[in-house]
C-alpha cells in the first residue's frame, strides 16, 4: 500500500506539471481543455487558471443557493465576476436548467411522475418567461464585462432555439432602449442532451454557432435509464456503442457547418472516454478542474490516428461490455496507470 501511495503521488506531481501546458496530443493537435464550474466563488474561478476557459458556467447555483428567485442585479455581479475573472478566456453560460432533480422550495412547481421528462431546464423558461427574460437581461448587461457564450439546455427542436434567440433579442432591444450598457452579439449554443437533435443536427447547426454535448442527460435519455436510480446502473452505459454513434452524427453534422462541438458531461473527463470523443473528431473538452492535469497529462501521449482508429473500431462494437474491455486493452486499465 506505500508503494501505491508513491506511485499516486508521483503521478499527481507529473500531472501537476502539464497543468500549465497547453493541451495537445503528442503529433501537435491542440486540444481545448476547458473546465466546468458550479459558482462564482473565488476559488472556483481560481481553478480555472490554467484551462482555456469556461466551457460549462452553471447558473442554477444562483437559484438553488437562495429563497428567492435571484434579481437582476445579483445574476449580473455574479456573471460579470466570472467573466472578468476569465477574460479574455471565454465562458459558456448555460441559462437556468432548474426542474427534475433541481426543485425550488420557493418556485410552485406540479407535480409530475417523470420530472426528467417534464418541466425542466428552457421548458421552464418558457413556461416562466419573466424568470427567463430577467437572466438573459443580466447575461447580456454582464457580456460587455468579457467573451460570454450562451447556450441553452434541454432543447429538443429547432423552434425552442428560435423562440429563445426571439426572447433574447427581446430583451436586447429593451437595453438598447434603456441605454443599459450591454451586449447581445455573444455566441449562441445549445446542449445536447435530448437524442432528437442528433438526427436533426444540421438543422440545429444551421441556428446556432456551437454545440455542448451533456452525455449525463444524453445517455440517460438514450438508454432509457434513470441515472438517479441506483437499480438502473447496469443500464445506464455510458460506453454504449449507441452513445459513441449518436456523438458522431452530432460532431459531423455541426463540423460540415463549420460549427464546434464540446462535450461538458461525464465522459469529457474520463480517460477511457477521451481517446474516442477525439477520435471522433470533438475538439473543445469541458471538464471538472481536478481531472485537467490527469487530461493533459494522458493526450500528450496519444496521437490522433491511433485515437481516430480506436474511435472506427468502437463504432463498430455491439456492446458495451466490448467497448471497455477493447479500451481496457488499447488504453491499460486505470490501476495500472497509477
Amino acid at each position: 500500500y506505500r508503494e501505491k501511495a508513491e506511485r499516486a503521488r508521483q503521478l499527481r506531481e507529473t500531472e501537476r506539471a502539464y497543468l500549465e501546458r497547453p493541451t495537445c496530443t503528442a503529433d501537435g493537435v491542440r486540444i481545448e481543455t476547458k473546465v466546468n464550474l458550479g459558482s462564482a466563488d473565488e476559488r472556483e474561478l481560481a481553478a480555472a487558471a490554467c484551462s482555456d476557459g469556461v466551457g460549462l458556467f452553471r447558473s442554477e447555483f444562483l437559484y438553488m443557493n437562495a429563497d428567492h428567485l435571484p434579481t437582476e442585479e445579483e445574476q449580473f455581479a455574479a456573471y460579470k465576476a466570472a467573466l472578468e475573472a476569465l477574460a479574455p478566456r471565454p465562458v459558456t453560460l448555460r441559462t437556468m436548467d432548474i426542474g427534475a432533480d433541481k426543485q425550488l422550495p420557493y418556485l410552485t412547481l406540479p407535480h409530475e411522475e417523470n420530472p426528467a421528462l417534464g418541466m425542466r431546464a428552457l421548458r421552464l423558461c418558457f413556461a416562466k418567461p419573466d424568470v427567463f427574460r430577467t437572466q438573459l437581461r443580466a447575461a447580456c448587461r454582464a457580456a460587455a464585462y468579457g467573451n460570454l457564450q450562451v447556450m441553452f439546455p434541454m432543447v429538443s427542436s429547432v423552434s425552442d432555439v428560435v423562440r429563445a434567440k426571439e426572447l433574447l433579442a427581446e430583451v436586447a432591444e429593451e437595453l438598447a432602449a434603456e441605454g443599459v450598457p450591454f451586449r447581445a452579439d455573444f455566441p449562441v449554443g445549445v446542449m445536447v442532451e435530448v437524442p432528437a437533435l442528433a438526427l436533426i443536427a444540421p438543422e440545429i447547426a444551421g441556428q446556432t454557432a456551437f454545440a455542448s454535448i451533456g452525455t449525463n442527460d444524453l445517455v440517460q435519455y438514450l438508454v432509457a435509464a434513470d441515472r438517479d436510480n441506483s437499480a438502473m446502473s447496469a443500464y445506464y452505459q455510458s460506453f454504449h456503442p449507441a452513445v459513441f454513434r449518436t456523438i458522431q452524427l452530432i460532431v459531423k453534422a455541426f463540423s460540415d457547418q463549420g460549427k464546434p462541438v464540446s462535450v461538458c458531461g461525464e465522459m469529457g473527463g474520463d480517460p477511457r472516454s477521451v481517446p474516442v470523443l477525439l477520435g471522433l473528431g470533438v475538439r473543445t473538452l469541458s471538464i471538472s478542474p481536478a481531472r485537467l492535469g490527469e487530461i493533459k497529462r494522458q493526450l500528450a501521449g496519444l496521437r490522433m490516428k491511433d485515437m481516430e482508429r480506436m474511435a472506427r473500431e468502437v463504432l463498430a462494437m455491439s456492446s458495451q461490455e466490448e467497448v471497455l474491455a477493447y479500451l481496457e486493452k488499447q488504453l491499460g486499465s486505470a490501476d495500472e496507470s497509477a
